[in-house]
């Protein structure tokens, strides 16, 4: 399934259990801009993490600033988050926690760092780092990142309800 506009923003996910206790396994990627962020080819991932943060960003996307960025590029704003939260001894997930997106999510982002910005002009960045080292930034309207990601949480849920055991919580 594809929900949302792979040249603005876009989750391209598939659900794929193998019975009832593998509800909410399958793969997953993101697209933004046309970038590709995941490996839509990783079978058999867990989506509950990255469905989760889906979940919980579009209520707080207006959080997603911090002045420390006024005036930053794209490369400097991953610069700070990444030192806060990734490379800093003590960290500052605190104030900076907010900011991480998809890393660490699933199998299917693996080596990929993703941070997440919502720019006064209420345009969403995504700031990334990819297993090759090589960063960059893309971005879509608030309003489109909080379509897709409802509509790619709506189809997860209804998946897993399907398919999940009786006990699984809904």
């Amino acid at each position: 399934m594809i929900f949302g506009e792979p040249t603005d923003f876009a989750i391209e996910a598939y659900h794929e259990p193998s019975g009832a206790r593998w509800a909410g396994f399958g793969r997953m990627s993101i697209d933004i801009q046309g970038v590709r962020l995941g490996n839509i080819h990783e079978k058999h991932c867990s989506l509950f993490h990255a469905a989760d943060r889906l979940r919980d960003l579009p209520p707080t996307i207006a959080e997603l600033w911090d002045e420390a960025f006024n005036g930053l590029s794209d490369a400097e704003i991953f610069a700070v988050v990444d030192e806060a939260l990734y490379r800093a001894s003590t960290g500052n997930w605190a104030r900076y926690g907010r900011f991480d997106f998809l890393t660490n999510t699933g199998e299917q982002f693996d080596n990929l760092k993703t941070f997440i910005v919502c720019r006064p002009d209420q345009r969403i960045s995504i700031l990334y780092q990819l297993p090759d080292d090589k960063l960059g930034a893309a971005s879509c309207s608030a309003q489109s990142f909080q379509n897709t990601s409802a509509s790619f949480v709506r189809w997860f849920d209804k998946q897993v309800r399907i398919i999940a055991p009786s006990w699984f919580p809904a």
